[in-house]
């Protein structure tokens, strides 16, 4: 554990993933401390943490509501104003209210998930290397090599697209979205809705590339690593005389020490992964259930401006929790394939 710098893992982890993991009882990569995980103390996190992320889109939804309501308030008393009617004027007022209430809330959210993707990529950095090496310790060389390359090269492109292209193009999808809503002259309705169907079919088809790749290169690696260490084993039972037996038993016993080790690093990778995207995956998830139920009672009050506008932002948070979902299967799916498949190697 300590040659192979598992242990240092714990320290490459953010603050705020440490404080979680250790609520959950997990203070190391090591498989027993793991092992002791219990159901209830998982549930227990997660409902703290979304009692902590629930307050900002609480806040912002009854903020949006009570403009609803008073838009609808003003609707029922059908003043008007001159030639002009009020109603129109109190709908734009309201629709730019609500602008207001939500705008800067996500787009911080939108520059938090960034931040968060960033880290989870540069964890990804620190994680790959140890649990390559700890690998090739136990014979799988195959095996550890398409795993280190393929790893790495998917934590440098997401360290990449986070840093120069999540936050500037989620900020434009979220600026035409707006301004369609708002101003139904300016057709940006059909090109903000090809963009979100654009990023869902962009990042199915990059899981199921990655995935189908790493699922290949992990087949071919643990039959490589099974042919070499059967080889190996022949070899040292046949070629040296007396001992040969026991030295074969013994490198059995090795590799499956090997195998504890991996299985707990891979564990605690899985796990580590899942906490770093937990606080922002649900507050993403309960910003995406304020404005579509802020959406449904414009509906219901015949607000078109405002539901077309809570329903434009909902998108755009849908597109987020797509990315998010995806850098997070990343890094979860490439292990458990690797400690799965790799799970066969004798």
């Amino acid at each position: 554990m300590e040659t192979s710098g598992a242990n240092d893992l714990w320290d490459e982890l953010p603050g705020d993933t440490q404080n979680s993991l250790e609520n959950l009882g997990v203070t190391s990569p090591d498989w027993q401390s793991i092992q002791n995980l219990s159901p209830g103390a998982v549930f227990s996190e997660i409902g703290s943490q979304a009692r902590a992320q629930a307050k900002g889109p609480l806040a912002a939804m009854f903020q949006v509501l009570f403009v609803i309501l008073l838009c609808a308030l003003m609707e029922g008393l059908k003043v008007s104003f001159g030639d002009r009617p009020l109603s129109g004027v109190v709908n734009t007022v309201g629709t730019l209210c609500v602008c207001a209430a939500i705008i800067m809330p996500i787009v911080s959210c939108i520059a938090e998930t960034a931040e968060v993707i960033y880290g989870s990529s540069m964890f990804l950095m620190c994680y790959v290397p140890v649990l390559a090496g700890i690998m090739i310790a136990g014979g799988q060389t195959v095996s550890a090599a398409s795993y280190h390359m393929m790893m790495i090269g998917a934590g440098e492109v997401v360290s990449q697209l986070s840093t120069y292209f999540l936050v500037p193009m989620l900020n434009i999808f979220l600026a035409l979205s707006i301004v369609s809503s708002i101003s139904p002259r300016l057709k940006f309705n059909g090109i903000c809705e090809m963009f979100y169907k654009a990023v869902k079919w962009v990042l199915s088809i990059v899981m199921t590339i990655f995935v189908s790749l790493l699922t290949i290169q992990n087949l071919i690696g643990v039959a490589a690593d099974n042919a070499g260490t059967k080889a190996v084993k022949f070899a040292v039972s046949n070629f040296i005389p007396v001992v040969g037996g026991a030295l074969s038993d013994a490198y059995t016993t090795v590799q499956s020490c090997v195998k504890v080790l991996k299985s707990g690093v891979g564990a605690f990778g899985i796990l580590a992964a899942g906490v770093i995207f937990l606080p922002v995956l649900l507050e993403l998830i309960l910003w995406l259930a304020a404005v579509n139920l802020s959406a449904v009672v414009g509906d219901l009050f015949e607000l078109k401006e405002i539901s077309v506008l809570l329903r434009s932002v909902g998108k755009v948070i849908s597109a987020m929790i797509a990315i998010v979902v995806c850098c997070m299967v990343i890094l979860i799916i490439s292990t458990v394939l690797l400690l799965l498949i790799g799970g066969g190697h004798t």
